[in-house]
């Protein structure tokens, strides 16, 4: 198998994990090795830095991006009035 098959895999296995539990991280982590994967193709070859340098920045800007985009209306209220928490 080549590099960017492995990769491939990899991101299917993060996406099916995704599916199993919600939580938009593995989402981003298969995102992330679809763009390692993508990189290995054009290169043709394996590189520790460049793949953790894609999967950081990639899986990072994923998560900030799927987190405001995906953000519950009841995180955004914001309490005025009486608020027994008030000192």
């Amino acid at each position: 198998m080549e590099y960017y098959q492995i990769s491939i895999v990899i991101a299917v296995g993060f996406a099916i994990f995704e599916l199993l539990t919600s939580t938009l991280i593995a989402l981003s982590f298969a995102i992330a090795f679809v763009a390692i994967a993508i990189a290995q193709f054009c290169f043709g070859d394996f590189s520790w830095i460049r793949e953790i340098i894609i999967f950081t920045l990639v899986s990072f800007c994923t998560i900030l991006y799927l987190r405001k985009r995906f953000r519950k209306k009841s995180d955004q209220k914001h309490l005025t009035g009486d608020d027994v928490n008030l000192y």
